[in-house]
């Protein structure tokens, strides 16, 4: 197996490290990263004395994982998580391997042009494209398919944001208008006209698949992912659906009338979830994974020495935290964690560098802020290095009560986990902190992240003082906006006037100069005061097989839409 190293060039953290330093072990759901990465250097083999190499499947069939179990998800919650996700459908936009826009040609959309004051979108959709099923696609369907995600709660949080901020679009949601007034349709032309800006609105359309009206138009859009059509659904992108067995496998065919040409290969997908599979590397030597990926440490470690496959390492905008509720108690008690002190003592007592080594392998980098390192990234931040004395002192100061006991939740199930759990609060009891932590299922979305009624005061809406996930972010502005007074998630971070204003000026230009300047200043902010507590970065593990000969050299984050031209590729 060869091992090669990719460094971000426009978000992600720079691993210099060998394979132990160089990924995570710990598989978690994803919702929404974005990023994307550059091959800047090749590694060594690893491990190629074994003399094990991994067979080939079927000649002209591309194999890879989540395939389907019961219905396929709809690409407008995790865009790309899944690889049909990425084959089935079009989209408006391109974006490169960075996840940024390309200029001038689209998808669909064979040019767009956006205004200098970020307030009208204009689209000009190619001739002569179609769905799999033969029919046209529209600028009317652009519109519906808009209309119809606002009214769906299995929308990405970064389109919500874009389409709610078209002109109209309130009146459309309260049910004062049939239609949304910012939005035009003349032909193949589709203008959007917002009425404040849309710092997303490009990266938007780059992964946003628009669907055919005809096969939902009767579906409750509350019912979405519970359609029928999602049981083999139609598509308008490189590749169709020709069998599927839940479960069991799926096969997707080229799209003969595929405006970029048709591809000379089938895809077929092992069932299983998009970054979990318990058969990765079962598969992997069998000949049964030529393009996956995977967050865990185990698959690349047990695959080291096996000869017709590459894997590489490919940094991403993902970072594990620890969400820190300072909201009162519903007693109406101050929460624990409403003192900044508090917060920075419990930064300084983890050790997180020797935590990593030693639970993950190495396989993460510490972090200063939810940003990873890189140029979105402000010089100059308190790393909280390893430090217990200062963090008794700043307790001291605090005048903090050491028989508090820290309420920790988690909903992630491996052991490492539960092992990061025990080591987290074995660190804090040194310092004087006692701290439980308990797992939990069910209705995350209540138990988690259900918000106060009252934003600046509270009482707390949930029960815990501390929260152990993961922010996986399309944009930067999804990994900060969660944190502004009133935001529908935000369970955890009481009114900040400061914070608000900093929030706010990401959010104030398509510039993209301005928004990274308004994102140091907010980074600044977050490694002073610690709102939230970030633990660590965590990359994604990408596996081809030799089986691919040519095409597949772009990477970018596996999680989301870019133009990797996959019809092109050529396969043995």
């Amino acid at each position: 197996m060869k091992l090669k190293k990719i460094l971000s060039l426009g978000l992600a953290f720079v691993l210099t490290a060998s394979l132990a330093a160089c990924g995570s072990g710990n598989p978690a759901p994803s919702t929404n990263t974005g990023g994307g990465t550059e091959t800047t250097a090749a590694g060594s083999d690893a491990g190629a004395g074994s003399g094990e190499v991994a067979a080939q499947g079927e000649s002209g069939v591309l194999y890879s994982n989540g395939g389907p179990s019961e219905f396929f998800e709809t690409p407008w919650l995790n865009p790309g998580t899944y690889m049909y996700n990425k084959v089935l459908y079009g989209h408006l936009l391109w974006a490169d391997e960075n996840l940024s826009p390309v200029s001038g040609e689209g998808d669909l959309a064979k040019s767009y042009e956006m205004s200098e004051d970020g307030k009208t979108l204009t689209f000009e959709l190619r001739d002569g494209i179609t769905w799999h099923d033969g029919e046209a696609i529209t600028g009317e369907e652009i519109q519906w398919n808009i209309e119809y995600a606002l009214k769906s709660t299995v929308l990405n949080s970064v389109f919500r944001s874009t389409f709610e901020a078209i002109e109209g679009a309130e009146a459309y949601i309260n049910g004062e208008a049939d239609s949304i007034s910012g939005i035009t349709v003349d032909g193949n032309k589709v203008v959007l006209t917002f009425a404040k800006v849309a710092p997303d609105a490009l990266l938007t359309f780059t992964q946003f698949a628009p669907l055919p009206k005809k096969y939902l138009a009767d579906t409750d859009p509350i019912s979405l992912q519970q359609a029928k059509y999602f049981q083999s659904p139609i598509g308008s992108g490189p590749f169709m659906v020709d069998e599927v067995q839940m479960n069991n496998y799926t096969i997707l065919k080229p799209f003969e009338n595929y405006y970029g040409g048709a591809a000379g290969f089938t895809i077929h997908l092992n069932p299983s979830a998009g970054d979990s599979d318990a058969n990765f590397v079962t598969n992997a030597k069998a000949g049964k994974l030529d393009y996956a990926y995977t967050k865990n440490i185990a698959d690349v470690k047990a695959l080291e020495g096996v000869g017709g496959l590459t894997i590489d390492t490919v940094n991403v905008r993902y970072t594990r935290l620890l969400y820190l509720n300072k909201f009162n108690k519903e007693d109406g008690s101050p929460a624990p964690l409403a003192d900044q002190r508090v917060r920075q003592a419990i930064a300084y007592a983890l050790d997180m560098q020797a935590i990593l080594d030693g639970v993950f392998e190495g396989a993460a980098l510490p972090a200063n802020s939810l940003t990873p390192d890189g140029p979105d990234k402000v010089d100059g931040l308190n790393d909280y290095a390893y430090d217990p004395e200062k963090a008794r002192a700043l307790l001291a100061e605090a005048n903090w009560d050491p028989n508090t006991e820290l309420d920790v939740v988690y909903y992630y199930t491996d052991q490492m986990t539960q092992d990061l759990m025990a080591i987290i609060q074995q660190y804090l009891a040194d310092v004087g902190i006692k701290m439980n932590a308990r797992l939990v299922d069910g209705d995350l979305a209540t138990i988690l992240w259900k918000a106060p009624e009252d934003p600046v005061n509270g009482p707390s809406a949930v029960t815990w003082d501390m929260c152990y996930a993961a922010n996986a972010a399309l944009s930067l502005h999804e990994y900060y906006d969660r944190y502004a007074t009133g935001y529908s998630i935000n369970s955890h971070t009481p009114s900040d006037p400061k914070l608000d204003e900093l929030i706010a000026a990401t959010n104030a230009s398509i510039d993209a100069e301005v928004q990274k300047q308004a994102f140091f200043e907010l980074q600044k902010y977050e490694n002073e005061t610690l709102f939230e507590l970030p633990l660590y970065y965590q990359p994604i593990f990408l596996l081809r097989s030799d089986k691919i000969e040519s095409g597949a050299d772009k990477i970018g984050n596996p999680q989301f839409n870019y133009n990797w031209n996959v019809q092109n590729w050529k396969i043995k």
